[in-house]
């Protein structure tokens, strides 16, 4: 699949998510076999003005190559200078989020709010394609709410503008998370527009990538919230996808050394405090298969250094 003039190696890509794809979260993702990575979703009008968090949300490097750098916002004008920060600081795509069904967001008409207003998502990925000399892609839901459907013309809206590709969340704005997501909104799209078409949601086993792209037609599949404590879901997929033979599940040891590698780039990205408080986060994602994961969750939330970590984790995956 080519987004623009990049090539994105195979079918199997990560999605976006808050809290969690972060520099050091992408780079184990991509070591396991996620194609296209993404950044966290930054609000525009902080990465414009190259705000410290920002930046440091935004922090990437060759070895995640092909990446992409998302942003929110409704201001065409806004969105096109975060989109020069997201060039400028070397990320091969910029991902234009109007799905995020978070209030905070909605509240502000950016986000899902706009899938609401086609013509507007149109004006801004515009004004951002003219801003930047990299592909311009668009992460949308299904439509506002249940009744109403607009993720066709957002995207043909988007496409005439320029974007290079769609990737779309199967379920609606209001929906948010919950319930099931709705697979043939994916397949409607991908007969509706000529620039590729990437799904996501739902995607909680290896098997699962197989299904939604046999049944979608998508280009790719994003995996969220089911690579989270689980990065060999990539490799499997892949493998699954490929028609080859089904890959073993990682033992306790793999699991441990993925955690761990994860958990130390962390404490070498954000520093000591910060990744003390994302520990819990971080590691009981790897810890839930765990007889002792209530002993284990009970304990890491008193740790306070990285040796304390690596003896909590020789302890219970030993």
């Amino acid at each position: 699949m080519k987004i623009g003039s990049v090539r994105v190696g195979h079918p199997v890509a990560l999605a976006s998510m808050e809290e969690h794809t972060n520099y050091c979260f992408r780079r184990l993702m991509k070591q396991f076999g996620a194609s296209l990575v993404r950044s966290e979703r930054v609000d525009a009008v902080d990465a414009a003005r190259r705000d410290r968090r920002a930046l440091r949300l935004l922090h990437t490097a060759p070895d995640e190559t092909p990446r992409a750098g998302q942003i929110s916002g409704a201001d065409p004008a806004v969105m096109a200078e975060a989109a020069r920060v997201i060039e400028q600081l070397g990320f091969d795509i910029v991902d234009l989020n109007f799905e995020c069904p978070i209030r905070r967001l909605l509240g502000r008409g950016e986000g899902g709010a706009l899938m609401a207003d086609p013509p507007t998502i149109g004006r801004i990925v515009a004004a951002t394609v003219r801003g930047v000399s990299i592909p311009v892609t668009i992460k949308i839901r299904t439509g506002p709410d249940a009744e109403h459907e607009t993720a066709i013309d957002v995207a043909r809206a988007a496409q005439e503008a320029g974007a290079a590709a769609v990737e779309l969340h199967a379920r609606s704005v209001a929906q948010a998370y919950a319930g099931g997501p709705d697979w043939t909104a994916v397949a409607r799209l991908k007969q509706a527009v000529s620039i590729p078409v990437i799904g996501s949601g739902g995607i909680r086993e290896a098997s699962d990538a197989a299904r939604f792209l046999h049944q979608t037609g998508a280009d790719a599949v994003a995996i969220g919230r089911g690579c989270l404590g689980n990065p060999w879901i990539f490799r499997q997929a892949r493998a699954i996808v490929a028609g080859g033979a089904a890959i073993r599940p990682p033992t306790v040891a793999e699991r441990a050394r993925a955690l761990l590698q994860l958990v130390e780039g962390e404490f070498h990205f954000y520093g000591r405090p910060l990744a003390v408080r994302r520990l819990p986060r971080t590691s009981c994602y790897f810890a839930k298969f765990l007889p002792s994961f209530a002993e284990f969750r009970g304990k890491v939330r008193h740790v306070g250094t990285l040796q304390q970590f690596r003896l909590l984790v020789r302890e219970h995956f030993c």
